[in-house]
């Protein structure tokens, strides 16, 4: 007997309507304003029977190749992070206050782990030797900021647990700007980081990215 819809985690029914809308639009069941229309009302809202509604008049549903190409495009992190592990940066901080800022010189890889601290990483005047700076943060019980200067392209893909955190659009929109990809964990942590990607962003270019692979 399937599980009734009110003792059913918000979060696990958003997700598969999600995907169901991305199948859909992928395949071109529905067009790019409606997929956007619903994925805002999906996203937008922890009501269970709105968030069904958004797919309710759709037949087509994932299948092996969608779930195969999203678990792959989960696993790019975890991948990027495991390859070459001793050229990264590590920064630890525990039962600390700190703030790394100045003129410091930011790798492509950086590994952040706070653990009882208060922790500021600053961009602000770091030096960039690379396009892109992959940063893996990992937070428990504590409060981490990360600022970037104007111009620089931000884009988030941290999971909070019990945790709060403070974003808002920020960054050049220019794809071949300086990039920051934040990617991590926070648990019961607060996390205030200054993004340019949301998440209605982030589920658009994934969708245009598997449309293009269907067609």
């Amino acid at each position: 007997m399937p599980v009734k819809t009110e003792d059913r985690p918000v979060k696990k029914i958003r997700e598969e309507v999600i995907d169901q809308l991305v199948m859909n639009y992928a395949h071109q069941e529905i067009t790019l304003e409606a997929f956007e229309n619903r994925l805002d009302l999906a996203i937008g809202t922890d009501d269970r029977n709105i968030i069904l509604e958004q797919v309710a008049d759709l037949d087509l549903d994932t299948d092996t190749e969608y779930q195969k190409r999203k678990a792959e495009e989960l696993s790019k992190d975890k991948h990027f992070f495991d390859s070459d592990s001793e050229n990264q940066e590590k920064i630890l901080k525990v039962l600390s206050s700190s703030t790394q800022n100045g003129p410091w010189v930011a790798g492509e890889k950086m590994s952040v782990t706070s653990i009882l601290s208060d922790f500021t990483l600053d961009f602000t005047d770091a030096i960039f030797n690379s396009p892109v700076v992959h940063i893996k943060l990992f937070g428990l019980l504590s409060s981490n900021t990360l600022f970037v200067p104007e111009g620089v392209r931000v884009i988030c893909r941290n999971s909070n647990f019990l945790s709060s955190s403070n974003s808002r659009l920020f960054g050049n929109a220019d794809e071949q700007a300086q990039t920051i990809i934040i990617h991590g964990t926070s648990i019961l942590s607060s996390v205030e980081i200054k993004v340019r990607v949301s998440m209605k962003e982030k589920w658009l270019n994934f969708a245009d990215g598997v449309r293009e692979f269907f067609s």
